[in-house]
């Protein structure tokens, strides 16, 4: 279907459907896929698109067949993501085939996800990307095996295929009226929007081009609604965003990364480095104050101001766990409770510990990019997406260990 025409096809279709689209359209960028374009200047406070509850799908929206088999039983242990997926995997009606039409193909999904790819490719993503990976996989076998032994004709890849296009395209939902007591965990609150899951992602409310924008987007009993939070051009593509996610999250969950610039909420965690120096005591000792894990190198560009100490460079947990480290655990204790003081003479430890894991992930990256070069599985896009990840995590590394002049 030629672009022009599949807009003005996508548009009529949602319209049909209760939705509002005022301004806008769906459109094809080169090199991207589908998206959102601004068809005139859009003004700011102007809301641009509604989707109403009667066009979205949910849990509460499945077919009789499914929530049939949900009642007696035989699906208690699928997700929301799961059920949703073999809703999709099945359908074949007249009334979503279009919206159908548009997403991604399995060729494409292949490509792109991770979860798709090669083992020898997935165990050289970066640490916490693989460790999403893992969760992710451990999703995945819950939900097929809650599905697969009542629909033999459905075959793993093709479940697969929807499970990853549903989990890359759901927005955050509740019943209207469901008390609050009452909400599932976030994982289960779920709804595919169409039309307006074609918005692509921004990592805030500003995007690095001028010739683009990111919306708000507010849920209320009626339905979705869509806001400019400034003038739009036209011409401009429109973005939401899918979250304060790091790069890692962004390959796992959606199968892309954005460049280091336009990804505020990118960072390096250290776990991998930090986590294997402390001892089985001092793990349960950072446990019991919940300090252990989830240590990442503070957000730094090229060309920042040299020195600082190590509380510059990584965030506080990475201190507490560094510091522990090399100090005596009543003199830590004491630091944790009023305060750590740089001029206590630990500061210089800290940094020589800091510089050792640094150190250690530049040689873990380097020696990942290499493999990387050295693959025969995969495919070039596959391979490349991974050495930018890697390349702008060894940015990151080199960045900090030449401030704390390492």
């Amino acid at each position: 279907m030629e672009d022009e025409k599949l807009s003005g096809e996508l548009t009529r279709w949602a319209a049909s459907h209760g939705a509002k689209i005022k301004g806008i359209a769906a459109h094809k960028f080169p090199g991207k896929g589908l998206g959102v374009i601004a068809e005139r200047r859009l003004e700011a406070g102007e809301t641009i698109l509604e989707i109403p509850t009667s066009l979205i799908r949910t849990e509460f929206s499945l077919p009789k067949r499914i929530k049939k088999a949900i009642t007696t039983g035989d699906l208690h242990d699928g997700s929301v993501n799961g059920l949703l997926a073999l809703e999709l995997a099945q359908d074949n009606s007249k009334a979503y085939a279009l919206w159908r039409s548009t997403l991604p193909s399995l060729t494409d999904t292949k490509e792109s996800m991770p979860l798709f790819w090669p083992t020898s490719l997935q165990d050289l993503l970066p640490p916490p990307a693989l460790a999403l990976l893992r969760k992710q996989q451990s999703k995945l076998h819950r939900d097929w095996t809650a599905v697969s032994g009542l629909y033999p004709n459905l075959t793993l890849e093709a479940y697969t295929h929807a499970w990853l296009l549903i989990s890359t395209r759901t927005f955050y939902y509740t019943p209207p009226g469901q008390a609050a007591e009452d909400t599932p965990i976030a994982d289960e609150c779920l709804a595919i929007v169409p039309f307006g899951d074609y918005f692509n992602h921004s990592s805030s409310s500003s995007t690095s081009s001028p010739s683009s924008t990111t919306l708000k987007v507010n849920y209320s009993p009626t339905g979705y609604e869509f806001t400019t939070d400034a003038e739009v051009p036209a011409g401009a593509e429109l973005f939401i965003s899918y979250g304060s996610h790091t790069n890692d999250f962004l390959l796992v969950e959606y199968g892309f990364i954005l460049p280091a610039a336009e990804n505020a909420h990118d960072a390096v965690a250290l776990d991998a480095v930090v986590l294997p120096l402390l001892s089985a005591e001092q793990k349960k000792a950072l446990e019991r104050e919940n300090y252990l894990g989830n240590y990442v190198l503070n957000n730094h560009q090229e060309g920042e101001d040299e020195g600082g100490s190590e509380s510059e460079v990584v965030c506080y947990r990475t201190t507490v766990a560094l510091r522990l480290l090399c100090m005596p655990t009543r003199k830590w204790r004491r630091g944790l409770a009023s305060g750590f003081d740089d001029q206590d003479g630990f500061p210089g430890e800290v940094t020589v510990l800091l510089g050792n894991a640094l150190s250690s992930y530049i040689e873990m990256a380097e020696t990942s990019l290499t493999m990387i070069s050295q693959l025969d599985n995969g495919s070039a896009s596959q391979r490349d997406m991974m050495t930018r990840r890697w390349d702008q995590i060894l940015a990151q590394l080199m960045t900090v260990s030449h401030r704390i002049k390492l």
